[in-house]
């Protein structure tokens, strides 16, 4: 993946901390997401940034994606419990709540 260096710090792809890849055979793509709440695609053949996406679920981290059968549309899930249904134009075609009223937390055992 293209990687930026800034003098003095480690080389890194997003701002914040990488929650979720995924590849996109169709695309030939690699999508990652982060806990800022951001989106990228990356072009698998030269690591090239082709697609950012900010603030998918606002102030929530992202939790988990996955694309659909045909993979033209991506589902992001947020720790917000919403789950988003995404084009890769970064259009959001559907938002369903699935967390009721109240944000996703982990279930205590």
């Amino acid at each position: 993946m293209e990687a930026k260096r800034e003098e003095g710090r480690r080389v890194t792809s997003h701002e914040n901390s990488v929650t979720c890849v995924l590849y996109n055979s169709l695309f030939r793509q690699v999508i990652s997401s982060d806990s800022g709440s951001s989106v990228i695609c990356w072009l698998v053949d030269t690591g090239q940034k082709v697609k950012q996406f900010h603030r998918c679920h606002g102030d929530a981290e992202i939790s988990t994606m996955a694309l659909d059968g045909t993979q033209t549309r991506l589902f992001t899930a947020g720790t917000d419990g919403v789950v988003k249904i995404w084009d890769f134009n970064g259009h959001c075609h559907h938002r369903l709540n699935a967390g009721g009223t109240r944000p996703w937390t982990s279930p205590r055992f």
